[in-house]
């Protein structure tokens, strides 16, 4: 018997302390969308384009925000770009990247306070879990005639393990994946005299239902950001169009409205009244979710018989140029 409890007393003590099993912590996911905020920081990090700014720019930089406030309000114009990182519907192993430069103001032709602009990425990951970019996007004066945005490959802009090289017009502060693409929307960007941007700061904005780090002013009615956030500028046609070129091309994200702004490069005297209809466009599609058909219709016959009278001079324009634009332009 006393044999017997000393084998039990030295069996206990060879094994050791009895030490509580502990469940591993579950990652943070803050903005609720199933990828966690260290995941999300580290793609935004990995990603991040090099941002070419004009050295000439009346608003400076990209501005920083006052977090926690319901409406954007300017605390310094430091260069600091806003974050987004939510997964692909319906595509397992797919995120979309969209890095925001947002504007103390738009200096430029028919100029109005607060710019909203982006750069998004389409990513994948693979087997070894590492992420690649599949497609880049470039938004130029989206949801308005002059919408030059753009998409690409990523390996056609050598940008499928970091970010590519993006240029920003001068007070109008449209996106382009090249300088050459910057003088082919309604002729009024200009991305000559340019430096790179020091980024301050890189800051996550969640999402609209869970913004983080006091973004509550993204969902704000005084810019479109809250659309911005809401959408994917990857749709099956824009990447379908893209495919179908060369290796080395560049697409139009919107290949439509490319003869309404060869007309309206021609006419430079038009820009105003085409670009004030439109706006109103704009405005009708942001603003009326719960009956957006109605409001687009109503909208834009009015800007239809707007952008017809103010053509009417330069139809002929319209027609030896439409003839010339095509849906890319080839990527050098």
């Amino acid at each position: 018997m006393r044999l017997l409890l000393s084998a039990g007393v030295l069996l206990i003590f060879l094994s050791g302390p009895v030490v509580p099993r502990i469940a591993p912590q579950t990652l943070q996911d803050s903005d609720h969308d199933g990828l966690s905020d260290a995941l999300e920081d580290a793609l935004l990090a990995q990603f991040a384009p090099q941002f070419m700014l004009s050295v000439h720019d009346c608003s400076i930089r990209p501005a920083q925000f006052v977090p926690f406030q319901a409406n954007p309000v300017v605390q310094q114009d430091d260069g600091t770009i806003y974050g987004q990182v939510f997964p692909r519907a319906g595509h397992a192993d797919q995120v979309e990247v969209h890095y925001f430069h947002l504007w103390r103001s738009d200096c430029g032709e028919m100029g109005h306070n607060l710019d909203t602009e982006h750069v998004s990425a389409l990513l994948s990951r693979d087997r070894e879990s590492t992420w690649k970019a599949l497609y880049w996007y470039a938004s130029a004066h989206q949801d308005t005639v002059c919408d030059a945005s753009q998409i690409a490959r990523a390996a056609t802009l050598d940008a499928e393990r970091h970010g590519p090289r993006i240029w920003i017009s001068r007070g109008k502060h449209a996106s382009f994946l090249s300088d050459v693409l910057c003088a082919h929307g309604c002729g009024g960007d200009d991305c000559g005299e340019t430096a790179p941007l020091a980024i301050a700061r890189l800051i996550n904005l969640g999402e609209l239902s869970a913004p983080m780090n006091g973004a509550t002013w993204i969902s704000s009615p005084e810019w479109p950001l809250a659309a911005k956030m809401r959408r994917s500028d990857f749709t099956d046609a824009r990447m379908i169009r893209v495919d179908d070129l060369p290796s080395t091309s560049i697409a139009w994200a919107n290949p439509e409205k490319r003869p309404m702004q060869a007309a309206i490069r021609s006419g430079k005297n038009t820009v105003g009244g085409v670009a004030a209809g439109q706006r109103a466009t704009s405005v009708a599609l942001n603003l009326a979710d719960s009956d957006t058909g109605q409001a687009l219709g109503s909208a834009a016959s009015s800007t239809g018989n707007g952008i017809s009278m103010a053509l009417r001079g330069v139809g002929k324009a319209l027609n030896a140029t439409a003839r010339k634009v095509g849906d890319a332009i080839g990527a050098k």
